[in-house]
């Protein structure tokens, strides 16, 4: 079985300005509606951990402003665009005969309601949402187990540097997409199996990793 895991926002969704916004609403935290300083985070490859520590947010208020952002997100998912070309890339791969799956920090429902929206919902085989932000290896082993995957048999993707170390720790390949939080020499510094910078090179690299089985 060759599968593919996908990370949800900034690989599929490009969510950035909305997380943003609403990270906003609930801090009121001044950085966060400075357009130049929100840049200068992404522009300065400052990891999403190192951001928040930035941010001043306190380390209590993480989980609360987790959940009410998800809560939040809800309500406006149907702002959020699919990035260009990657619907192509999904619909390649499910010809392909992958098994596709999602792990995400947002909620299960939410990512499910986007794919229903936009067409996309068809094209995967599960939806594993609700990951913590600093704990997605433990979530892909979980999925390994009850999928009954073998790390060989799997491909994770993903957008930060995050996603890089818990595919790293999960012991699986991971391609890095430079099309969301992080930058293409952030990521390629955390050592990925391959960094991408178009939905087409990701297509290709997915399926010339699948013809080694």
């Amino acid at each position: 079985m060759r599968a593919v895991i996908f990370d949800f926002d900034g690989t599929i969704a490009d969510s950035f300005n909305t997380v943003v916004a609403i990270a906003y609403y609930l801090t009121k935290n001044q950085q966060l509606a400075d357009v130049d300083r929100v840049g200068w985070m992404r522009d300065n490859n400052m990891g999403l951990a190192q951001a928040i520590k930035n941010l001043n947010i306190p380390k209590w208020k993480w989980p609360w402003l987790l959940a009410r952002g998800r809560r939040l997100m809800a309500q406006q998912i149907h702002q959020v665009p699919v990035f260009a070309g990657v619907e192509d890339v999904l619909k390649a791969l499910r010809s392909e005969k992958f098994q596709m799956l999602i792990i995400s920090s947002n909620s299960r429902s939410n990512v499910e309601k986007f794919l229903l929206e936009k067409g996309l919902l068809p094209y995967f085989d599960k939806v594993y949402g609700g990951a913590g932000l600093f704990s997605k290896a433990k979530i892909i082993n979980k999925l390994l187990k009850l999928e009954q995957l073998k790390p060989d048999e799997v491909i994770y993707v993903g957008d930060e540097v995050r996603d890089v170390m818990a595919a790293k720790q999960a012991g699986i390949p991971c391609i890095a997409v430079s099309w969301g939080y992080n930058s293409h020499d952030l990521l390629a510094t955390s050592g990925p199996t391959f960094v991408v910078d178009s939905p087409a090179q990701l297509q290709k690299e997915v399926i010339e990793w699948g013809k080694s089985f």
